[in-house]
């Protein structure tokens, strides 16, 4: 059973900490882009069962053809629902098909909601300002992910 919406506007407020960073690595099915994540706490360093942070990068060989995944998922009986999501990509390429469409970044919040990210700083060529962007959205404090590539 999915969280109710409630249970997972909660989990997005809480202050949360990283744990356990595996560092980028190459993912086994796609050749150029790279994963990391990161077990989470809250600000007391309970962890909270099942929820994680990853990020996935496209490693693209010209800018204009990036691609930043960051996700909040909580593992529930073999599913891992989206909680959050910012995707990151060139301002001019279509990056989400359903109702509505958006070019650009977005966000995701749950399965439900998409929205443009018109901030200027969130962009294939900031990734420090990328990810305080999807930080301080996900509520997640003082981590800090070098850029792999």
């Amino acid at each position: 059973m999915l969280l109710d919406r409630n249970k997972q506007e909660k989990l997005i407020a809480v202050a949360k900490r990283a744990h356990n960073w595996t560092g980028f690595v190459k993912r086994e099915n796609q050749a150029n882009y790279l994963i990391g994540s990161a077990q989470l706490s809250d600000s007391s360093n309970v962890f909270i069962p099942g929820l994680t942070m990853e990020i996935e990068i496209k490693a693209p060989i010209h800018v204009e053809r990036c691609l930043f995944l960051f996700t909040l998922r909580q593992r529930l009986t073999g599913k891992r629902p989206r909680i959050y999501q910012l995707d990151v990509c060139p301002r001019d390429k279509r990056s989400h098909n359903g109702d509505p469409v958006i070019y650009g970044p977005h966000e995701h919040f749950f399965d439900e909601e998409v929205h443009a990210v018109v901030d200027n700083g969130v962009n294939c060529e900031n990734w420090r300002s990328s990810l305080s962007w999807f930080l301080r959205q996900a509520n997640i404090l003082d981590m800090n992910v070098e850029w792999p590539c």
